[in-house]
């Protein structure tokens, strides 16, 4: 925190681990979240596309969602197992962070383990 009583996003993260917010995350903390500073990391949000956009919120179905930085050091997104760009899931997907086993669990029977969430 700075002397003026705010984050100073210099100072949240640094670009040698982009994955640091996600796991401080993961782990039960809560770290800053800037609109326009995405984390690395895995997620899940629900789906809004399509026939789910008319369904109330708690009926649409539970879905993976991604972001990394590529090699050319541009952030890159996935949602639902296709490239979106990175402002379509955040910040949504920031309240959602999941483990890689879970994320990868999603994508290889599209259900969560242990069942989809409600």
């Amino acid at each position: 925190m700075s002397d003026l009583g705010y984050f100073d996003p210099a100072t949240v993260r640094r670009p040698d681990d982009d994955y640091a917010a996600w796991r401080a995350a993961l782990s039960g903390e809560s770290p800053p979240c800037y609109a326009d500073m995405p984390w690395c990391g895995y997620f899940k949000m629900r789906d809004r596309r399509g026939l789910n956009l008319g369904k109330a919120a708690n009926k649409r179905p539970v879905v993976a969602c991604a972001i990394w930085r590529g090699e050319d050091g541009e952030l890159r997104a996935e949602f639902a197992k296709s490239p979106v760009p990175v402002d379509r899931v955040w910040p949504w997907c920031a309240k959602h962070p999941v483990s890689y086993e879970d994320y990868a669990h999603w994508h290889r029977h599209e259900k969560w383990p242990g069942g989809n969430p409600s």
